[in-house]
């Protein structure tokens, strides 16, 4: 049975009869036989980001480790997500916790070891989950002891494998680069009289793609966890593989396009080749294996080119448009979602909110009154979308940011050694009520949200009403319900500004229609937009406030409202 028919064939069912009059959801006859799988599955599928660091903990030395994600892998098999990606856990001096990789193939100690790894992998494939790997391509830590020998002396064979140039005629750095965390690109080097190289910090050494061996060294890092039983990579900082070979100087530096959006470091030519290299092999091997990727990108025709002219480069290119947008705006928001399905070729998009760099949907777009309205809201949209969607850990729970004055107050030690301003998304999972959130038995290495007594898996999975069962539903929806698996997407329009308003539907004509109210009033709706025969209205299946009968054409919605509604041919009987 492959992976995909077993996670069908086990997803976890909420019965209506079970539910709060708020949360309403219809019986759903049409998903009862999932179909045959007719594009791969990362195409469609869920992934749920975990940062093993703030995941489980299974030793109480207060870091998550590789153990504490095995332990979870039921948790996650019953909300139903098809793959996991786990941030670096690689052995990293931690300057920016495991984005500075100090060995490419092992597990840091503080993590566990390639036998917990290969233990994950083999559990997670018997529950029909996939695992894959943050893949750090662009830079390694300068504690690797690449480039211990590359910055040796100017004569060392590693040498070329980092990016080193001379001094400017006046001793200062090569060019007027600035580094996307701030201050110069270049780090000058005392011992060998040269600058290295790094688009990020300086304990981040940019790896100089354009030598044969360091590409070659970089390949066999993508065999070996493949060999191990990764399904894909998600691929960090994929824009700045290689540079301007003529390294001009910025003319202006502090205006222009962001320091990521120069066109001297982003997204060139010969970038696009690496890339195309690093898809043929994964595509070598058996399992549709696939690649994430990070980018850096100002406009839609930015996002197509990723994929590749020939869909040949990164199968999966996250739409940081959607990801972008920083409050809750309904003609904006179906601005990004009709570009991402309408300009893309047929191409997957990859739709997401929260994740270790971004603050956390909770509370970037809640307004301290209606904020479990608002993230119902949203997770829907996210999860009903054609394409692809990831998860953060904690989501699913409304699991909120850090409250910056419990970090200011929290001390710095061996296990935080620096405030990261991307500490408060990054906080130890909810799993209980208690003291450590059931996340340690130790000292956690951040700070537990105080708000974990009534945000915590524990007490969400028993309670049917909850923020957890309603991500649940809807990937139960989105695996079982034809139009959401495998059907086209319809640009409706709502008739009012404060209203998303699009369809999923099948060949048939059958399908759902979604509307979400992003205003704090109540909203009539005249919709438009139908493409083909004229539905009718079957019933409302997931509604997170009350609302009447189904009504394609000019519904009223509830502030903050989500409706979910079925739809079927006119002629149908």
């Amino acid at each position: 049975m492959t992976i995909a028919n077993r996670a069908a064939k086990k997803a976890w069912r909420v019965t209506a009869a079970l539910l709060p009059a708020l949360l309403v959801f219809a019986p759903i006859a049409a998903s009862a036989a999932p179909q045959a799988e007719q594009q791969p599955w990362w195409a469609t599928a869920v992934i749920y980001e975990i940062y093993p660091r703030s995941f489980q903990d299974t030793n109480g030395d207060g870091i998550g480790d590789l153990k504490g994600v095995t332990q979870r892998l039921d948790y996650l098999e019953k909300l139903g997500v098809d793959a996991i990606w786990l941030t670096p856990f690689f052995p990293s001096p931690n300057k920016d916790f495991g984005y500075d990789v100090a060995d490419y193939t092992n597990v840091s100690p503080e993590y566990g070891t390639m036998a917990d790894w290969d233990e994950l992998t083999r559990e997670a494939r018997k529950r029909g989950i996939r695992v894959m790997v943050d893949f750090v391509l662009n830079h390694s830590s300068d504690q690797h002891a690449w480039f211990k020998e590359s910055r040796s002396s100017r004569n060392n064979p590693k040498r070329d494998w980092y990016v080193w140039k001379d001094p400017a005629p006046d001793g200062g750095p090569p060019t007027n680069w600035e580094s996307i965390f701030g201050g110069s690109t270049w780090e000058y080097d005392k011992a060998t009289g040269q600058y290295y190289y790094h688009v990020f910090y300086k304990e981040q050494p940019d790896l100089n793609w354009a030598n044969p061996e360091l590409r070659k060294a970089m390949h066999d890092v993508v065999r070996f966890w493949l060999d191990h039983g990764a399904s894909g990579f998600r691929l960090d900082a994929t824009p700045y593989l290689f540079e301007d070979p003529n390294w001009p100087d910025d003319p202006d530096v502090k205006g222009g396009p962001l320091p990521g959006l120069k066109p001297y470091n982003s997204n060139l030519p010969a970038t696009r080749a690496a890339l195309r290299d690093l898809r043929k092999l994964t595509d070598s091997y058996p399992g549709q294996r696939v690649l994430l990727g990070e980018n850096a990108i100002s406009s839609i025709e930015d996002l197509r080119r990723i994929y590749g002219a020939n869909a040949d480069e990164i199968n999966l290119p996250m739409d940081f448009l959607y990801t972008g947008v920083k409050s809750l705006d309904a003609a904006t928001f179906k601005a990004r979602i009709d570009e991402a399905h309408l300009q893309l070729d047929g191409l997957p998009p990859v739709f997401h909110f929260s994740n270790h760099d971004t603050s956390r949907q909770w509370t970037r777009f809640g307004d301290g009154q209606n904020d479990d309205r608002i993230a119902r809201l949203t997770a829907a949209m996210t999860l009903t979308l054609r394409g692809t969607a990831l998860m953060y850990y904690g989501e699913e729970l409304g699991m909120a940011d850090l409250p910056a004055d419990l970090l200011k107050d929290f001390p710095l030690g061996p296990k935080r050694t620096v405030a990261d301003k991307r500490d408060p998304e990054r906080s130890p999972m909810q799993w209980t009520g208690g003291d450590a959130a059931g996340f340690t038995t130790g000292s956690p290495w951040l700070p537990v949200h105080p708000n974990r007594s009534t945000v915590n898996a524990e007490r969400q999975q028993a309670d049917s009403g909850s923020m957890f069962h309603w991500y649940a539903r809807l990937l139960q929806l989105r695996k079982n319900h034809p139009a959401l698996r495998d059907g086209a997407y319809v640009p409706l329009q709502s008739g009012n500004r404060d209203v998303v308003a699009y369809a999923r539907r099948t060949p048939s004509g059958a399908g759902v229609l979604v509307l979400l109210n992003m205003s704090g009033q109540r909203q009539q709706l005249k919709i438009t937009g139908w493409t083909g025969s004229a539905p009718k209205a079957g019933e409302i299946i997931m509604q997170s406030a009350p609302a009447g009968a189904a009504n394609l054409y000019d519904p009223v919605l509830a502030p903050f409202a989500t409706q979910i509604l079925s739809i079927v041919p006119e002629n149908h009987e």
